[in-house]
């Protein structure tokens, strides 16, 4: 019953983070590859609540429930996007402050950002 909800959990949060962030915004914003530094935050579910847990973990996150990961910085947050392997080698490192991070940034102030890693 926990694989369910965590399952029901993922795809709803995969559509939302899907729909939060597509639309006609994309094709008018210009497309960057870029550096960014910040603070890498995971969203760690709380099924008895219903809500999200924002942690800067101080080990590796690949051993908690399937989670989301943002990107603070001084002036944006930015939502980690992209393949597995770029994602996984966010998860297994233990670093999660004052990270550099190279990627394809896309969005604007209105949809949000969004910073798809290799």
């Amino acid at each position: 019953m926990k694989h369910l909800r965590l399952i029901t959990l993922s795809l709803v949060l995969a559509i939302a983070f899907s729909v939060a962030f597509s639309g006609s915004s994309f094709a008018d914003s210009k497309d960057d590859h870029a550096t960014i530094n910040g603070n890498v935050i995971c969203l760690l579910p709380d099924y008895k609540t219903g809500t999200v847990n924002p942690v800067i973990a101080t080990a590796p996150c690949d051993g908690y429930p399937p989670h989301h990961h943002v990107v603070v910085t001084d002036t944006a947050v930015y939502s980690l996007q992209g393949l597995q392997d770029g994602l996984t080698k966010i998860e297994k490192n233990p670093n999660r402050t004052n990270v550099a991070l190279t990627g394809k940034i896309q969005g604007s102030e209105q949809t949000g950002w969004v910073l798809f890693v290799n």
